[in-house]
């Protein structure tokens, strides 16, 4: 039957139908060669500000409302902004398994262009954040709150 339809077409139907055929496999396959990055992340992708930091061992609590410190996650990477402090700005790689929250291997921006390892950990105790790998329990994530618990720090963030 297929053979038939063929047959009543004329050349300018064939030639529209083999371009729209053409046309269809090249955009499936121009959209099956793209690699699309996706997070899942879920909610905890977004642009945090620090309000508050508890220390653990001694039950202190910093208020940091009035702080411009945030922590901007996006797929695998953290950046943790400080813009009170010459806008200081660390990148690091994060891990996130579970309630389980990695961040390691920061980087200090000095300008988009310009990363160097960052060896002196000092710039990162005011961040809430010990070391240069640390680990933190996620105790409360939802859409505009964020909790993280570390083994010497409770972090309190709102999404900003």
């Amino acid at each position: 039957m297929h053979a038939h339809a063929e047959k009543g077409k004329t050349n300018i139907e064939r030639k529209i139908s083999m371009r729209s055929f053409i046309y269809t496999l090249l955009v499936c396959f121009s959209l099956s060669a793209c690699e699309i990055e996706t997070s899942n992340n879920g909610a905890l992708d977004g642009n945090w500000q620090l309000r508050q930091i508890d220390t653990l061992a001694t039950m202190g609590v910093c208020d940091m409302t009035h702080s411009d410190i945030y922590w901007g996650i996006e797929t695998d990477l953290l950046q943790v902004r400080d813009i009170d402090n010459g806008d200081l700005r660390i990148m690091f790689h994060f891990e996130r398994r579970n309630d389980s929250l990695r961040i390691f291997n920061p980087f200090h921006v000095l300008t988009k262009d310009n990363l160097l390892p960052l060896k002196n950990d000092s710039l990162l105790q005011p961040l809430g954040i010990v070391g240069t790998e640390e680990r933190f329990y996620v105790e409360e994530l939802k859409s505009n709150t964020l909790q993280l618990k570390s083994l010497y720090y409770r972090l309190h963030f709102r999404k900003h």
